[in-house]
């Protein structure tokens, strides 16, 4: 078992994703758990061993393809966002609420559905490599605290559905 100090990494391909977020949840860490494959860096964020929030620097994962993929916007909302942000310097989140697109309810589920979608895409990983980095999160981070186990559950579920299914 780790300290909630300890910093470790170590290669995907001789560790389960599950393991590392069971090591972080029982010894209740708070740091960072980037994990990287190719071009691709996905982080995780836990604070006591719950993970409270996800990024990536995967043009699909961000949040607005992500709200456009699950029908709360439109390609054209997200433009029009965009454009926003870039005269303004505002978060991508704070203007599609401020004009309107979603109410901030829906703006944290959508959050919370974009970490989802970072953490289950992770799942789909064969290799790479990870590294957990102890210590404060970075004061920007909107904490949305998902239970670990539960996560896991869901993600499994939905895996054993798409290789049913298909992709």
């Amino acid at each position: 078992m780790m300290t909630n100090s300890e910093i470790f990494s170590g290669k995907l391909q001789n560790v389960a994703l599950t393991h590392l977020l069971q090591t972080l949840l029982s010894s209740k860490a708070t740091g960072i758990l980037t994990l990287q494959h190719d071009e691709q860096e996905k982080s995780i964020y836990v604070r006591g061993g719950n993970i409270i929030f996800a990024s990536s620097n995967v043009p699909e994962d961000r949040l607005g393809n992500i709200l456009v993929h699950s029908g709360k916007l439109t390609q054209a909302q997200v433009e029009a966002a965009l454009k926003f942000k870039d005269a303004t310097h505002k978060k991508f989140g704070a203007i599609i609420v401020e004009l309107g697109y979603l109410a901030p309810k829906e703006l944290f589920d959508g959050l919370k559905l974009q970490v989802k979608e970072i953490i289950h895409s992770l799942f789909c990983w064969d290799e790479g490599a990870y590294h957990f980095t102890p210590g404060n999160l970075p004061s920007q981070t909107i904490p949305l605290v998902l239970d670990p186990v539960q996560l896991i559950s869901e993600i499994i579920t939905r895996l054993q559905a798409e290789s049913v299914d298909g992709p």
